[in-house]
C-alpha cells in the first residue's frame, strides 16, 4: 500500500468536499471575503496545520440547533490549537449569512407591492 498516494487521495477528497454546498468552507469563505483575510491567515488564527485545515474546510456545517457544540466538536476533530477562534468565526459567518438572506427576502417582499396601487380595487384591463 502506497501511503504517500493515500495521503494525496485524501487531500484531494478534502479539497473536493470543501467546494460542495453545505461545507464549513462556505462559511469560512464568506468570512474571509468580509474580513479581507487569506485562507493562510485564517488557518493560522485557528492553529491548524495545512492538512488539518483542508479537513476542517471539508466538514459539513454544524446542525443549526447545536451549532456551537458541533463547531467545537469539529475543531477538536481537526486538532485546532485555538478552537475558540474557530467556533466564534463560524458563528459570526453564520450570522452574516442569515442577515444577508433576511435582507434579500425582505427586499423581495417590499418590491412585491407598489404604494401607488389600491389593492382593494380590481384593476381594469386597458
Amino acid at each position: 500500500m502506497n501511503t504517500n498516494s493515500d495521503s494525496e487521495i485524501l487531500q484531494g477528497w478534502y479539497q473536493f468536499a470543501a467546494q460542495q454546498p453545505g461545507s464549513v468552507e462556505s462559511l469560512l469563505q464568506l468570512l474571509r471575503n468580509r474580513q479581507g483575510k487569506s485562507s493562510d491567515r485564517q488557518r493560522t488564527e485557528f492553529g491548524a496545520t495545512s492538512q488539518m485545515f483542508d479537513k476542517l474546510r471539508s466538514m459539513r456545517l454544524p446542525r443549526e440547533q447545536f451549532f456551537a457544540q458541533d463547531a467545537k466538536r469539529i475543531a477538536e476533530a481537526c486538532y485546532l490549537s485555538n478552537p475558540t477562534a474557530f467556533v466564534q468565526a463560524l458563528i459570526l459567518a453564520r450570522n452574516i449569512q442569515q442577515s444577508e438572506q433576511f435582507q434579500a427576502a425582505s427586499t423581495s417582499y417590499m418590491a412585491a407591492f407598489d404604494d401607488n396601487d389600491n389593492l382593494d380595487e380590481i384593476p381594469t384591463e386597458e
